[in-house]
């Protein structure tokens, strides 16, 4: 808006005659500025059908994550699903807790052992507990990043900030016995006893399904294999296949269908995970804390990046990727910083960054950011969601964070 006032004024400075100026006025302002507006919007809409014709490709396969009470989900919701734990449990294992606090209370609370008094079916037992991050969501997630590898699909950070509040309680002493009912565990938390949140269950927008394939066999070479067809029910959900028992397979995604082949054995019945559209409107999942995602939007910029080598780090870059993710929107970039140290201990919230030995041996970088605000309990673990992120694009630095 004022750089046309400017414009306007540069034209109608020209004219001495205050007839002719009033009347430029009237056509300059009326016209020219309605040419003006209607420029600015064609120009508006080229760029949004240029985005939504050049979208990220992962578009349907962000995660959106939140925590609720188990009481508090929704059995109607088309998005938001509870997380299923699997696998047995670790020895001496009493239960799990939420702990609604901040990364570096919890860091505390994982260091200490506390008092605790566990009543079961068999008796009460005094004990000492530790806590740990809860191993049944880890590996859930885990299961979650494999599929992505297996799929071939491109897999990004998941931004789930509450997986690290969620605490595995075990029975330090062994003194509870493993086949016991446990109806209680009341522990001796002290300062961390306001934090404590019972029977809250994590969720996300993954559902599991079981198709019918229609099923061809093919061969190619000396290899015979199977070709699963499966049609695309819902357009706007993300798709991956799990084929039990198949460690080797590979996926091909088209518009209309997905084709699964296989070696071992065709599949009458196969489970497909959908990443499922989030409609914030139509469920009525009662979350504790507002809901989390890994989505981004990329902009012209952001994908010409991609096709451009990337020969410096600099602040500007760095908050050119930051700010494509809607988390950024929480936190201002200070600077960056080569071979700065960070002031705590990091998460490593990709798994595989951490099993392919994406760190060893790399120089550091240091990310300084300034959370909006001070009071948000997540503001660590999203700062550590962004810097995973930062380090599926490079392989010669590491990068830590520190906020300010």
């Amino acid at each position: 808006m004022e750089h046309r006032k400017e414009l306007l004024k540069s034209r109608i400075s020209q004219i001495q005659d205050p007839v002719q100026k009033r009347l430029l006025q009237d056509v300059l302002v009326d016209v020219f500025g309605e040419l003006l507006d209607y420029s600015e919007e064609t120009f508006w809409n080229l760029e949004q059908k240029i985005d939504r014709e050049r979208s990220d490709p992962d578009f349907h396969y962000y995660i959106y994550t939140g925590v609720c009470k188990k009481d508090g989900l929704d059995s109607a919701s088309r998005s938001l699903f509870e997380i299923q734990r699997a696998g047995q449990h670790t020895q001496g294992y009493l239960g799990t807790l939420f702990l609604a606090c901040d990364y570096l209370k919890i860091l505390k609370c994982l260091s200490e052992t506390f008092r605790a008094e566990v009543e079961t079916d068999l008796g009460n037992y005094h004990t000492t507990i530790a806590f740990s991050y809860c191993q049944a969501y880890q590996e859930a997630f885990y299961r979650l990043y494999e599929q992505f590898m297996a799929n071939r699909r491109q897999w990004h950070t998941i931004n789930c900030p509450f997986l690290y509040k969620m605490l595995d309680i075990t029975d330090r002493q062994g003194i509870v016995p493993q086949d016991a009912v446990i109806s209680k565990v009341a522990i001796e938390l002290g300062e961390f006893s306001d934090f404590v949140m019972d029977d809250m269950v994590l969720v996300w927008n993954v559902s599991e399904h079981i198709c019918k394939p229609k099923v061809d066999m093919s061969v190619a070479g000396n290899v015979s294999y199977y070709v699963h067809r499966i049609p695309k029910e819902d357009g706007y959900a993300g798709c991956l296949a799990v084929p039990e028992g198949e460690e080797l397979f590979s996926v091909i995604f088209s518009e209309q269908e997905m084709y699964v082949r296989t070696e071992k054995e065709a599949h009458p019945k196969l489970k497909l995970l959908h990443i499922e559209s989030m409609n914030e409107e139509k469920d009525h999942t009662a979350l504790e804390f507002p809901l989390q995602t890994n989505a981004r939007k990329l902009r012209h910029a952001d994908r010409q990046a991609f096709l451009q080598p990337r020969y410096l780090w600099t602040k500007g870059e760095v908050e050119r990727i930051l700010s494509s993710y809607e988390v950024f929107r929480e936190f201002e970039l200070i600077d960056i910083c080569p071979d700065l140290q960070g002031e705590t201990e990091p998460i490593f919230m990709n798994p595989f960054i951490r099993v392919q030995s994406f760190l060893k041996n790399k120089r550091k970088i240091a990310v300084i950011l300034h959370a909006k605000d001070r009071e948000d309990i997540f503001r660590y673990e999203k700062m550590y969601f962004l810097l995973a992120e930062l380090q599926l694009c490079t392989e010669e630095y590491e990068w830590i964070g520190r906020l300010q």
